[in-house]
């Protein structure tokens, strides 16, 4: 099992990846890589007060949305954070309890 510091490490370098790919392709979606950080971000923080299955998804959508070459390859294509977004927006579903206050949408605002 992952730890909430481990997690966040893996963000975080997989965000200087992003931002140094973007740095050579221009289709390289860093608002929403920056968005899905975020949340998992907060998500993370709340580590103490998840069960043991809800860290399982929570370290399971980590890791599908720092890996960069799953169903869309985040850095080559401009649609390769939306199967990230599917991924984390689920995981944050089922981390929040029905009624309660969501993390928020999984999909940067416009």
């Amino acid at each position: 099992m992952n730890t909430p510091e481990a997690l966040i490490a893996q963000l975080e370098r997989h965000l200087a990846e992003v931002r140094r790919a973007a740095d050579d392709n221009e289709f390289v979606d860093v608002a929403q890589a920056e968005h899905l950080h975020l949340q998992l971000r907060r998500a993370v923080t709340g580590w103490a007060d998840l069960d043991d299955g809800q860290r399982a998804i929570l370290s399971e959508a980590v890791r599908y949305f720092v890996q960069t070459d799953d169903e869309e390859n985040d850095l080559h294509s401009p649609i390769g954070f939306d199967d990230d977004a599917e991924m984390v927006e689920a995981a944050l579903r089922r981390l929040t309890p029905p009624g309660a206050a969501g993390t928020g949408s999984a999909s940067p605002t416009t």
